[in-house]
């Protein structure tokens, strides 16, 4: 959560998902308990489908659903992936049917992109004959680039359904199911900007005209209750001319916030997304979402009643920081509330910090290029990485089943001076409880001697020395990624610094050494690791060092002598 992601001088690039049909159809199948393993479909052509006896039997079908996606169930055969797509619709969305509304969701590959809208065709004995695969998912052109898939492949899916959007009754907890399916479903879209091109074209083509209003309706007639998603490619037919609308920009109304949806309790509740300043991506069609329809090369198509959506402007409570660097992060004043140092920023407007004075109208070496001139502006010591950290630490605190912080012990003493400086007390506190351990487990008035080493290595722990540092692995062992038996084999007894650097290309693996660190060796005891004739290399240990010595003891014992082994 960077400055980047704090506000609008992030560009994001986020591709997205669409969902594109529904099911009208009022078959029924009992619902089963759903199977965790794979549920695979060939990919065939839409084209190809519709030219078979199926398609033309169910032409109806495709054609009130415009730009569709439709798969195979045999509804007599359990293994069939149809039939186990439809349990697991059933399970997630606590119905017994696919309606218009509950449209089915799926997505392909690990990561859902993109969310499809997918209908149900029925087959009978004879249908099955005709398609001896069966287990087949039928997709547009679209739909195959949106998901970067080809035909004739088999691709493994993902149901995504949600459950339908529901009011929510009362905040009490005995209502509990309906709180559920109000977070789980996914926002309305109020506004969806698109992009419009031809399919096909050529040079020396006319320039064409459409109407706006033609090209929403029959967005609109296509995607009602269904997901769209940035950067999704849809297409319509206006004047028997194929139309490639692309999704630019959504705008979204949070559950929270929506009259039915939303409890009167939580209407002033801030979301994470809110408190983050994080762009809509994606969300649900309703008959509210507005489409505003422009093109893309306004050389080769004309849109009648053009119209571009308003840039978004960043809310009132935002606090305009920047850091020693001169990064801006626009930040909500509920993120910055814990930070007493801030007080007068939060407050500002309010009480005693009325007067906003010097805080709406900061010199310019007190604020970052890509700031505004207006707005509550604050100056802090603290770089853009460190501050970075700092905001995703105070979502964690008030968000804790969306975001997660863990703090490394490498950026323990950083993080402990940024609090400080911001008065933020709960992470002051954590950073001084880390701090704290590592004071208590490195031992910092003596060496420890070779011998200790050798000992506690035969008493079931484990003890290795790297450039002269002794580290207890010995609960972490179990987690080494290279397994827990190479250590032991390897690099026991020994000065495994060669190793160290022969297994670890990256510095990445320099960030564990300070978790594992208790003390130094003895150096009267070096002369004894000689045995190893393989040695770092210089270029490593420097790499190592510029690491390690921002945080190795240096031992009164014996004042002036050099702790490296290699030196």
């Amino acid at each position: 959560m960077k400055a980047s992601i704090n506000g609008p001088n992030r560009k994001k690039n986020r591709i997205g998902d669409k969902t594109a049909a529904s099911n009208y159809d009022d078959h029924h199948i009992p619902i089963t308990s759903s199977s965790s393993s794979l549920i695979q479909f060939k990919v065939r052509s839409l084209d190809k489908y519709q030219s078979t006896p199926l398609g033309r039997k169910n032409m109806a079908l495709t054609l009130s659903n415009g730009d569709a996606c439709y798969f195979t169930v045999d509804p007599h055969d359990i293994t069939d992936s149809g039939y186990r797509l439809l349990q697991e619709h059933f399970a997630m969305t606590k119905c017994s049917q696919v309606n218009p509304s509950d449209p089915v969701l799926i997505h392909f590959h690990d990561i859902p992109i993109f969310i499809l809208r997918a209908n149900p065709i029925y087959l009978s004995t004879s249908d099955n004959h005709e398609n001896e695969n069966g287990n087949t998912i039928y997709l547009s052109q679209a739909h195959c680039h949106n998901h970067k898939i080809c035909e004739d492949t088999v691709y493994s899916i993902t149901c995504c359904s949600r459950p339908p959007p529901v009011p929510v009754l009362s905040s009490s907890p005995s209502s509990s199911s309906s709180s559920s399916c109000k977070y789980n479903n996914y926002d309305k879209l109020s506004a969806v900007q698109i992009q419009v091109f031809l399919r096909y074209s050529k040079d020396g083509d006319q320039r064409q005209s459409f109407p706006s209003k033609d090209i929403s309706q029959r967005l609109m007639d296509h995607t009602l209750f269904n997901i769209l998603t940035n950067n999704e490619c849809l297409v319509v037919s206006i004047q028997d001319v194929d139309l490639v609308c692309s999704v630019s920009r959504v705008c979204t109304i949070h559950n929270s916030q929506d009259p039915i949806l939303g409890s009167s309790s939580s209407t002033t509740e801030i979301t994470s997304a809110e408190a983050c300043l994080d762009e809509p991506f994606r969300g649900r069609v309703s008959v509210q979402t507005e489409f505003y329809i422009e093109a893309s090369n306004s050389d080769a198509v004309h849109i009648q009643g053009s119209k571009t959506l308003p840039e978004g402007s960043l809310p009132e409570d935002v606090i305009h920081v920047t850091t020693c660097d001169d990064e801006w992060f626009p930040v909500r004043r509920i993120l910055l509330a814990p930070c007493l140092h801030l007080t007068k920023y939060v407050q500002a407007g309010r009480g005693k910090y009325k007067d906003l004075g010097e805080l709406s109208m900061p010199l310019v070496a007190e604020r970052s290029p890509d700031a505004p001139e207006h707005g509550i502006h604050c100056k802090v010591d603290i770089d853009c990485c460190t501050f970075d950290r700092i905001l995703l630490f105070i979502m964690s605190q008030l968000y804790p089943k969306e975001y997660k912080f863990a703090l490394d012990l490498s950026e323990a003493n950083a993080l402990s001076q940024a609090a400080e400086e911001l008065g933020l007390i709960s992470l002051k506190d954590l950073c001084q409880s880390q701090l704290s351990s590592f004071a208590s487990r490195v031992r910092k008035d003596k060496y420890i001697r070779f011998s200790e080493v050798k000992a506690r290595n035969e008493s079931n722990e484990l003890l290795i020395i790297v450039d002269g540092m002794v580290l207890d692995i010995s609960r972490w062992i179990d987690e080494h990624p290279g397994g827990p038996s190479i250590i032991p084999s390897q690099a026991l007894n020994i000065d495994c610094t060669c190793f160290f650097e022969m297994y670890h290309v990256s510095r990445q693996s320099f960030l564990y050494l300070k978790s594992f660190y208790i003390g130094e060796l003895n150096p009267a005891d070096l002369v004894q690791l000689k045995g190893n004739e393989s040695v770092a290399s210089v270029g490593f240990l420097h790499s190592l060092r510029s690491y390690t010595d921002q945080w190795r003891v240096e031992i009164e014992e014996h004042v002036g002598d050099h702790i490296h082994k290699s030196l």
